[in-house]
């Protein structure tokens, strides 16, 4: 307490108003001159404080704040002074004094240090430039932003649009390491962006060069791009054929930076090219593809073994190789009207067509001109033909098809005297028959009773062999009629035909115990007068050939194979061997006994007649004792299906 009371007390010292002899004029003096000095004082480390705290990013802003304190020091000496004008205190301003001398000592002592750095603090010059070089960088900054914001806008751009594409497009740095995979990569290979990035390509997609990688490196390098085809592996293990393109990325000093690679999916397209090959390998003729020049691309083994060159060598020829020499000279103006209106079509229609083969020779040929559309341009297949054979051929067919006509003519001239001697002869065998059989009847008549039994006999055969000889005068002029009837088809009901056909047998056949099986028959067309009399020859044999069986089968019916309609007449007669089937259809072939069995040997000749007029054939099936089945048929018919169910039918 007693440094307190010392320290605010006056003690025993006196005022400073007595050393101023308490002049008013001098005290007011100095009161308002300190007054106002502690006033300034005290307001300028206040604006200091108030500058510091706005300007918080000055550097070395603490030594405002000393000098403000400092400041404030010297302000509170000067209260002191105008204090001790009345009271004697000058322990506490002494106490002042000796505060404001640690502060400037403090300030004084800092700011010895500090006065090199704010030396290095650029002048209000260097800043007006300063803030003009900054201001001329921010244009250029935002001129720069803007064009990258516009460049990024292109960029993002030409991302969207390299991800459409179907292409697998890969960027690729020097190292070979995937920058860049866009959404057609992902299709074709399996990866996603995620996981190829920073792969090597190559080891990621097991790459397989057509040349050494150090070729492709080097073209690359030296023209900037190289172009060829891979083979690569998907991520299933599938290997690809692609056609790709490697484009090299450069600064502006053309320092490589990175690879850009686009490749395409031939895959398929190789195996249709392929399967081309191997179709114009196979091809019969020999295959030459040209090009709008004129020159040969492709060519098949066909047209080594024909022309005589081998394949390497006319690969790039003129076509004009193959041309005979007299020809050349208007075959381009030829090709060239093909490829202005190409089509599919036969080349030289009309006319005579030559090659030319390696050694010179000539020979004929067939060409066929097909156009083909490519990536490269238009192209046309040619399909040649050696016709050496076939001329050949046409012209024997030439030569059998005059001395046809020539025996066509003579075989029709021989069958028309053949047929009116048979028509003469047997119209003039029959007055002397009738004479014959008349004079004999007469004979058995009145005078059979003075006759020897021997001479009745012979009287008898003489009356038998008349009327035998009758009935084949009858059939020799039937058989004449039909080589000289007209033949007048039409829509013929065969079942009718067969009914009229067992009507006209003679009564034997209604006498005798025969099983009779009619098919449902087919309407074809025919005449239906000549078929009756087919018939009636095949079914009058039937019955004839079935007269030792108790127990007589006849059928009729049709069988149809591949369109063509075929009927039969079968029956479970005697049969014969069919050694001699080429005898059967002859004039007066007989495989059996007169006695035995009656007839001319005409009818069978006059059935196969008739159905060789209708373009059809007839053949036998048999075996001795076990029947009989005849086949034939009537030419090209547009008949009624052929039903499967048979009927019979029993004479009454």
């Amino acid at each position: 307490m007693e440094f307190f009371r010392q320290l605010f007390g006056s003690g025993d010292f006196m005022p400073h108003g007595y050393c101023y002899l308490w002049n008013s004029g001098l005290i007011w003096l100095h009161v308002i001159s300190d007054s106002l000095i502690a006033m300034a004082y005290f307001a300028i480390p206040v604006t200091l404080i108030w500058f510091v705290r706005k300007r918080g990013d000055l550097p070395f802003s603490w030594i405002f704040i000393l000098f403000g304190i400092f400041i404030i020091a010297c302000g509170a000496t000067h209260l002191m002074e105008i204090w001790n004008l009345w009271h004697a205190s000058y322990w506490l301003a002494g106490t002042v004094k000796a505060v404001t001398a640690a502060a400037s000592v403090a300030t004084a002592i800092l700011l010895v240090p500090l006065v090199p750095k704010a030396l290095q603090l650029a002048s209000p010059d260097q800043w007006i430039r300063s803030n003009e070089v900054l201001k001329k960088e921010i244009i250029e900054r935002n001129e720069l932003e803007l064009n990258l914001r516009i460049s990024e806008s292109g960029f993002r751009d030409q991302a969207e649009l390299l991800e459409l594409t179907h292409d697998a497009i890969i960027v690729r740095n020097l190292e070979a390491k995937i920058l860049c995979w866009n959404r057609g990569a992902e299709r074709m290979y399996g990866w996603q962006k995620e996981e190829a990035r920073g792969k090597l390509v190559h080891s990621l997609l097991q790459t397989e060069f057509p040349v050494p990688l150090a070729e492709i490196e080097k073209q690359m390098l030296d023209n900037g791009y190289w172009e060829g085809e891979l083979l690569h592996r998907r991520r299933d293990g599938a290997i690809l054929n692609v056609s790709s393109r490697w484009s090299l990325r450069t600064d502006i000093r053309g320092n490589p930076l990175s690879f850009l690679e686009i490749n395409r999916d031939i895959t398929e397209r190789k195996k249709e090219a392929e399967k081309f090959r191997d179709l114009l390998e196979s091809a019969p003729d020999a295959m030459v593809i040209v090009n709008h020049e004129g020159r040969i691309t492709l060519t098949n083994a066909q047209t080594e073994k024909l022309f005589g060159y081998p394949r390497q060598e006319i690969l790039g020829q003129p076509v004009e190789i193959l041309v005979p020499h007299r020809f050349r000279g208007r075959h381009p103006g030829h090709r060239t009207d093909f490829f202005r209106a190409p089509r599919a079509r036969s080349m030289g229609a009309g006319l005579d067509l030559f090659g030319r083969r390696k050694d010179g020779t000539e020979f004929p040929v067939e060409i066929s001109l097909s156009p083909l559309k490519t990536d490269e341009g238009m192209l046309v297949s040619s399909a040649i033909r050696d016709v050496t054979e076939r001329r050949l051929a046409e012209d024997a067919l030439k030569r059998n098809r005059a001395e046809l006509l020539r025996s066509n003519a003579e075989l029709l001239a021989a069958n028309k005297e053949l047929d009116t001697f048979s028509y003469s002869v047997s119209h003039d065998l029959r007055a002397p028959l009738r004479h014959i059989d008349g004079f004999a009847r007469i004979l058995q008549e009145e005078r059979s009773v003075e006759l020897s039994v021997e001479g009745r006999r012979y009287l008898d055969r003489i009356l038998d062999a008349a009327n035998h000889m009758g009935h084949l005068v009858d059939d020799l002029l039937s058989l004449a009629r039909i080589g000289r009837k007209e033949l007048v088809r039409q829509k013929t009901n065969i079942d009718e035909v067969v009914r009229q056909a067992i009507t006209d047998l003679p009564p034997e056949a209604a006498q005798r115990e025969i099983e009779w099986h009619i098919e449902p028959l087919p309407e074809m067309y025919c005449d239906p007068g000549l078929l009756r009399l087919v018939f009636s020859n095949l079914l009058a044999n039937a019955v004839k050939f079935t007269r030792p069986r108790q127990a007589a089968v006849i059928q009729v019916g049709t069988r149809e194979s591949e369109g063509i309609i075929t009927l039969f007449v079968r029956d479970n007669g005697v049969g014969f061997d069919l050694k001699y089937a080429d005898k059967l259809f002859g004039v007066f072939q007989r495989f059996h006994r007169q006695e035995d069995f009656e007839g001319t040997g005409v009818g069978l000749a006059t059935s196969q007649r008739i159905i060789h007029r209708h373009g059809g054939e007839i053949r036998a099936e048999s075996q001795p004792d076990q029947g009989t089945t005849f086949f034939f048929t009537l030419g090209p018919q547009v008949g009624l299906p052929v039903p499967d169910i048979a009927k019979e039918v029993k004479l009454d």
